[in-house]
């Protein structure tokens, strides 16, 4: 297929090589291959980096593997393989025609898409709505996952930023959500507590991929999916199931999450407290690309340590996170 030209924000950008630009551009992503593989008759995207015990990277709504942009090289040298996935729907993987957005649905896929890779077992990590997939691939699938980390994931409680909350409703969401009106401080804001030095390098590849013709539609049919006016749906809350999980569970946050609160972290410890929990100061929701090398020390360190199994059940990190209940987040439907 040639490049194609679109022009976001004034910005031009070429659909086919603007990953790869960025890529060069900044110097990260380096060891990533861009593959394709064919899942139940969706094309998949995939970047695939390293040797060694697979790690699976699930990103949230309306973006793409860009999420981890700043952690596939640093896993990878870890002594791990990474595979960083465009979910279906997303970025540059196709359509799921036969399929809906249900988080259940997608940690499904996540286990079709490993099995046709030939991988049997395989670590996961997910950001945002892609925290609330890899949490239900681990329980759904006990006897594949060996490890789970969630970062600043939905799933640990109701309490959602009201655009998210906003967009759920029918017609109203069509009008309030209208991605080609976000600007380089829109997303910054949304993102971010302080946007990295780099955020110029990446911003085309993040608005492109909100941009392309369907992703708006995908990005609704997400949202609805998961999330009514109450904020997450009580039926993918995770609170009540975490006590059977049987992979070990890292739970990272921003401090300054303004989509869902870091307050729910302590959740997340109350439910299972066996598992490792940071908050990390200064950071919004995407503290993998905010606060790269200190998320990617506690990310390496917890994948790399000897499973409970063989060294007894890991200590709880550092939280400076408050009470469950924080008030409601601000902030817009960037997740």
């Amino acid at each position: 297929m040639g490049a194609v030209g679109v022009g976001i924000g004034g910005v031009g950008w070429d659909m086919d090589l603007g990953l790869w630009g960025m890529m060069a551009g900044t110097g990260l992503m380096q060891r990533a291959r861009i593959e394709d593989l064919l899942v139940g008759g969706i094309n998949v995207r995939y970047a695939v980096a390293g040797e060694g015990p697979v790690v699976l990277l699930v990103h949230g709504l309306a973006t793409s593997m860009i999420t981890w942009h700043c952690n596939i090289d640093a896993v990878a040298d870890a002594g791990f393989t990474v595979i960083a996935i465009d979910l279906p729907g997303y970025g540059d993987s196709g359509l799921p025609v036969h399929l809906d957005y249900a988080p259940d649905t997608a940690a499904h896929f996540l286990a079709d898409f490993t099995a046709e890779l030939g991988v049997e077992r395989f670590s996961v990590v997910g950001n945002s709505a892609g925290g609330l997939i890899a949490g239900l691939t681990a329980l759904e699938y006990p006897e594949r996952v060996e490890k789970v980390a969630l970062v600043c994931p939905a799933g640990l409680g109701r309490r959602l930023s009201w655009p998210l909350r906003l967009i759920s409703i029918p017609v109203v969401g069509e009008l309030i959500y209208q991605p080609r009106m976000l600007g380089k401080a829109a997303v910054a804001r949304r993102i971010f507590y302080r946007p990295p030095d780099f955020l110029d390098d990446i911003l085309p590849e993040m608005l492109r991929v909100r941009c392309l013709p369907h992703a708006p539609h995908v990005m609704l049919q997400s949202v609805r999916s998961g999330v009514n006016l109450m904020g997450l749906r009580p039926e993918h809350n995770l609170l009540g199931r975490l006590g059977g999980l049987r992979a070990p569970l890292l739970t990272v946050w921003g401090e300054e999450d303004t989509i869902i609160p870091a307050a729910q972290a302590e959740n997340a410890r109350l439910a299972l407290p066996g598992s490792t929990i940071h908050t990390i100061p200064e950071c919004g929701h995407w503290p993998q690309m905010e606060k790269p090398e200190q998320f990617n020390r506690i990310l390496t360190g917890f994948l790399s340590q000897t499973l409970p199994s063989e060294s007894g059940p890991s200590e709880s990190g550092p939280s400076e996170s408050g009470p469950s209940e924080s008030g409601p987040s601000e902030s817009g439907p960037v997740a």
